[in-house]
């Protein structure tokens, strides 16, 4: 009799620890995967400055380039900005007016990453006009 409810203490305890377990990954698994939270737009290059010599957020003197992208959410606030900036020597390049990808969080739209280059943009339907 005491083996059983040793047992069973023993099995509730460990069933316990298992929701616990499974709570705190699927809290660590939201936090990971943005699916919810963050959303991408379109953004246009506005400037680029470059050669710049300046430090780097870690404090390191660095030579390089900043673009500062232009965007609206998707639920048409904005416009925001944001600026990256990348090494002279780099194969990346901007140009003003370049399409690009803009990645950025829901809950606060001004902390936003460049995600890339918007490799194609599709044209709006052309209409017929009356004549």
């Amino acid at each position: 009799m005491v083996a059983t409810v040793v047992l069973g203490g023993l099995g509730l305890v460990l069933v316990v620890a298992a929701f616990i377990v499974s709570d705190v990954l699927a809290g660590i698994r939201r936090n990971v995967l943005p699916t919810g939270t963050e959303e991408k737009t379109a953004g246009r290059v506005i400037r680029v400055r470059g050669p710049v010599r300046g430090q780097l957020e870690n404090g390191a003197p660095a030579v390089y380039t900043e673009v500062i992208v232009e965007y609206y959410t998707r639920r048409g606030e904005g416009p925001y900005e944001i600026s990256r900036k990348f090494p002279v020597g780099s194969r990346i390049t901007y140009a003003k007016d370049d399409r690009v990808i803009v990645s950025y969080d829901v809950r606060s739209p001004r902390r936003a990453r460049l995600a890339g280059r918007v490799s194609h943009w599709p044209a709006l339907p052309r209409t017929a006009t009356p004549v």
